[in-house]
């Protein structure tokens, strides 16, 4: 089993003809989630076949409009398209009074109840949801900024195949089975979970930095994460100015991944002085050899 993550926008403060704005679109199974909604995003989940309508937590990691300017775009569609399901929206305070200035303002038409989850500044927790716990951190950019580690909640259980044919445990019951349930056949013969599975794997885990100076001192927060969306605005030879406005260099994301010791590094936000990215992976590289570019359209499987 693994998750899927979509790129929808690797590019910081403003697009350019070839890079957008941030947004990511992450499913394990039926859980659907969306980190960041920059200006164009609901376009982006369109190109990429993404039922939007499924989505039902957006996680906005701060209020720079780069992050969340597209927002108020994708809730007016979901309305229009006659969504009914509860949609529920993390972010730092703010959001939500600027959510009601647009209502107000414009009569959107609502179909479905937000819930908003604000952040205080600084604070730390975990939201839990019947299969995925997610944890926010806070960062240290120019405003409030929070990170994201995305958990399974419960890692479901392997199907032993052997051992189901040998009891002839019908495929419909494969489910319950993971989920550490026994079987009962209609006659009610009785078999314990653990003849017909095997353990569960580590928990599916994901981690969504960006917008923030490199702070090593979070990487063992991320250590359980298979991986992780490291924000990489600069190369290394523009530290300085990476510093002054609260971002990371390419270099530093490397780092953090080597020091969290997760399997897989993704990297973005780039600045859009850069039109073409090579150097950002060769200087990530050079710390974390797995490390890739988070290209956008591109899907990513996570374990």
């Amino acid at each position: 089993m693994f998750a899927e993550l979509t790129i929808l926008g690797n590019n910081s403060a403003a697009p350019t003809k070839t890079r957008n704005q941030s947004g990511q679109h992450f499913k394990l199974d039926q859980d659907q989630i969306l980190f960041d909604c920059g200006e164009g995003t609901q376009k982006r989940l369109i190109t990429n076949r993404i039922n939007y309508q499924k989505i039902s937590h957006i996680l906005i990691s701060h209020l720079h409009g780069d992050h969340f300017l597209g927002l108020m775009g994708l809730l007016n569609t979901m309305a229009l398209n006659g969504r009914k399901s509860k949609l529920t929206i993390v972010a730092p305070t703010g959001l939500k009074r600027f959510y009601g200035v647009y209502v107000e303002t414009s009569s959107a038409h609502q179909t479905f109840d937000v819930e908003f989850i604000e952040l205080e500044e600084e604070s730390t927790g975990t939201i839990d949801t019947p299969r995925l716990n997610i944890t926010y951190i806070p960062v240290s950019h120019r405003i409030s900024c929070f990170a994201y580690i995305v958990e399974q909640a419960v890692a479901l259980r392997h199907i032993d195949i052997e051992s189901c044919k040998k009891h002839q445990i019908p495929h419909h019951a494969f489910a319950d089975l993971q989920n550490g349930l026994d079987y009962m056949d209609e006659n009610g013969n009785h078999i314990k979970n653990d003849v017909l599975t095997l353990p569960p794997s580590k928990p599916i885990c994901y981690g969504y930095i960006t917008d923030t100076i490199y702070r090593p001192d979070l990487a063992p927060a991320f250590a359980r994460c298979h991986t992780v969306y490291h924000e990489a605005t600069y190369l290394h030879n523009l530290i300085d100015r990476a510093i002054k406005t609260k971002h990371s260099t390419a270099e530093q994301a490397g780092m953090f991944a080597q020091k969290a010791s997760v399997n897989q590094l993704l990297i973005g936000h780039f600045s859009s002085r850069y039109h073409n990215t090579d150097d950002h992976l060769e200087e990530s590289r050079a710390q974390f050899r797995e490390s890739f570019i988070a290209k956008e359209g591109e899907t990513y499987r996570i374990y």
